[in-house]
């Protein structure tokens, strides 16, 4: 095209733009994702309450926790497992400084890019020291992935007591991260003859390593609905990835036709076991003491306990999978096969997921929570989930009712279990910061629902004199009139269909 003698080659200058476009596009999607996943320290008045569940307590990973004294142990571990890797593919020690070359060119690249994921106190050292930590790092989680993967023993690793179960929670600390895309460039350079057969890409594998090991389902594709690695930040950022994603996929499963009679008789018990109650209700409720009476009147942003919801007919059950579902056997399986499920159905049936109470447990929830308060998610899933937790368990006696119903598995029976547990709740739902913004999380409904249940006239006397006057005795004396009552009933229709 030429026009007053100025000729543009119309062609090459919208492929210039174009490529100009994506590039802008591309730097503008990674700057906002560095600034909004960025590994950071844990706010101090986050980390007084739970300051060693943010700590490594084996291996450091990242510059934050280098300076450690106790962690030189996990430094000789890093060393031993670089030489173990480099000679997956290399079995001659020859060809080792070539290839440790090559990985120093490769982060050496992104070192700046690497350098932005954290802040400027945590990252201060020498480009040519954060470049050997990032290699080492990077090349011993990509060892241990692959180990575990293959089934192959880790003698130097099981020395160390605890030593596996330890780094499975040091890997998914909120300070204890360095950016995922170092992962990525690593592995494109290791050879893996194991997974030759595999056809896998080098990132599909690092993602399907990292999978397996989070969640344990050997064989199972846990990469669909996940984000593509060019979107994970770290490995925490795709440990709650995982986590959400199978929430949002899970619906209770549906009811069987033929089982339908059976839940219209059990609808009909449950209806014939609370008749005593509301016959009991008017003749008790006023003689109640008014002090006795303030502990079922729960304000319009109050949530009742455990406990107090079982008075007021809402029954708890461990929310299932599908039938082609499996419990994981990673660090995630704490959470139970649907983490974060939560469900209240029409027929007053509050679905919890199972949680595993153990050595785990309670790091894992509390770096989730502090990787969606560093991202600025208020209303974060996890978030939500141990704020409703942590309401609802505020006694023993709220334990008692979850660990019965099999939402809670605790790792003993008896009431300084229950003590424990409720220790446990008290611990994690002190840095849960999703109160504020709880309306707008998954759980908004849900929890209003179960606010509108305790407003309600009938259900707070229920509750008011279950607690203060169906003490055992009274609650034996009550199923033994209920379960009367029912068989003289079912007698009754039988006569009357019979005549």
């Amino acid at each position: 095209m030429a026009g007053d003698d100025i000729t543009v080659h119309v062609e090459w200058l919208a492929r210039r733009l174009t490529q100009q476009q994506e590039d802008a596009a591309a730097t503008e999607h990674h700057r906002i994702m560095v600034n909004t996943l960025r590994v950071s320290r844990v706010p101090e008045h986050v980390r007084d309450h739970n300051a060693d569940a943010y700590t490594p307590g084996l291996v450091a990973v990242g510059p934050l926790h280098t300076a450690n004294r106790r962690l030189r142990a996990g430094t000789r571990l890093k060393m031993s497992y670089l030489n173990s890797l480099i000679s997956r593919g290399h079995p001659d020690p020859a060809s080792h400084l070539a290839v440790i070359q090559n990985y120093v060119r490769l982060v050496a690249v992104r070192e700046r890019e690497a350098r932005a994921m954290y802040a400027a106190e945590d990252a201060d050292m020498s480009a040519e020291d954060l470049i050997q930590m990032l290699v080492l790092d990077g090349c011993f989680v990509i060892e241990h992935l692959v180990n575990v993967a293959t089934g192959v023993e880790e003698p130097s690793l099981h020395a160390t007591p605890f030593g596996p179960v330890q780094l499975s929670v040091d890997l998914v600390l909120a300070e204890n991260q360095i950016p995922f895309f170092v992962l990525v460039d690593l592995i494109k350079s290791t050879r893996l003859p194991e997974f030759d057969t595999t056809g896998y890409q080098p990132t599909e594998l690092l993602m399907k390593l990292v999978l397996y090991y989070l969640g344990g389902e050997k064989g199972r594709d846990m990469s669909v609905g996940l984000p593509a690695a060019d979107d994970v930040c770290h490995i925490l950022h795709l440990l709650h990835a995982m986590v959400t994603t199978a929430r949002t996929g899970w619906e209770p499963p549906p009811r069987l036709q033929d089982a339908a009679p059976v839940e219209m008789m059990r609808e009909a018990a449950r209806l014939l076991r609370r008749l005593p109650l509301l016959l009991l209700v008017p003749l008790l409720y006023p003689i109640l003491p008014e002090e006795s009476r303030w502990r079922g009147s729960y304000g319009r942003e109050d949530l009742p306990s455990a406990s107090d919801l079982k008075r007021m007919w809402v029954r708890f059950q461990k929310a299932r999978g599908g039938s082609t579902s499996k419990a994981p056997a990673g660090i995630a399986s704490v959470l139970g096969a649907v983490p974060l499920a939560v469900k209240l159905a029409h027929e007053d049936r509050l679905r919890l997921p199972q949680l595993r109470i153990e050595f785990r447990t309670a790091p894992l929830l509390l770096n989730l929570m502090a990787f969606e308060q560093s991202a600025d998610q208020r209303g974060g899933d996890v978030s939500a989930y141990v704020w409703l937790m942590a309401k609802l368990v505020q006694s023993p006696e709220d334990a008692g009712v979850l660990v019965a119903a099999e939402v809670v598995a605790a790792a003993s029976s008896g009431s300084e279990s229950k003590e424990d547990v409720a220790r446990f709740f008290r611990r994690v739902g002190a840095a849960s910061e999703a109160a504020a913004e709880l309306e707008k999380s998954y759980l908004g409904e849900t929890v209003q629902k179960l606010r509108e249940r305790s407003q309600h006239p009938l259900f707070m006397m229920w509750a008011d004199v279950q607690r203060n006057y169906f003490t055992v005795p009274w609650a034996v004396v009550a199923e033994f009139v209920a379960f009367i009552t029912f068989i003289s009933t079912i007698l009754q229709t039988y006569g009357s269909f019979k005549h």
